[in-house]
């Protein structure tokens, strides 16, 4: 029996401060918490995350804030299609993420594959400009993962303007 696979585009804005986030009403959607824990030299996606309300709650009394001591910087994602997504949604594509890339504070996610599922992953400056070169925080992360169930697939989009 075989799984259909899904596809989940989601629209990554950022780096944010905690500050920045504390004061917006942006919500129901991923995450990604980067820095540096104690000893780290690199800056590095620390943990990836989900929340189907406000991201300023969310982060109130976020358990794994403490453990990124430098360089925090928050990157929120939202889902761009499927345009009716559900909670369900959310929580794959976090699996998804969390199983390729395996954050270091992650816990959950990180051991059961998931379900066949192609993630589409735009990036955008914090007042929705496209970024068009990659930082260096999510350069290993690549634009596009797919998981077949059996192998990955992954690969980085061209950002091409008009002009």
């Amino acid at each position: 029996m075989s799984i259909e696979n899904l596809t989940i585009r989601i629209n990554w804005k950022g780096p944010y401060t905690l500050e920045q986030v504390q004061n917006s009403d942006i919500g129901n959607g991923l995450y990604l918490l980067t820095g540096k824990r104690p000893y780290e030299r690199v800056k590095q996606i620390q943990y990836c995350g989900i929340t189907g309300g406000l991201f300023r709650n969310r982060f109130r009394r976020h358990h794994k804030l403490d453990e990124i001591t430098k360089d925090l910087g928050i990157w929120l994602g939202e889902i761009s299609y499927p345009l009716g997504f559900s909670r369900v949604h959310l929580e794959i594509a976090e699996s998804i993420i969390v199983y390729f890339w395996q954050p270091n504070l992650n816990e959950r996610k990180k051991y059961t594959p998931p379900r066949p599922t192609a993630i589409i992953s735009n990036w955008f400056k914090c007042d929705n400009s496209p970024r068009i070169n990659q930082q260096e925080i999510y350069a290993d992360l690549p634009d596009v993962i797919c998981w077949d169930g059996e192998l990955w697939r992954t690969g980085n989009l061209k950002v091409w303007s008009d002009s």
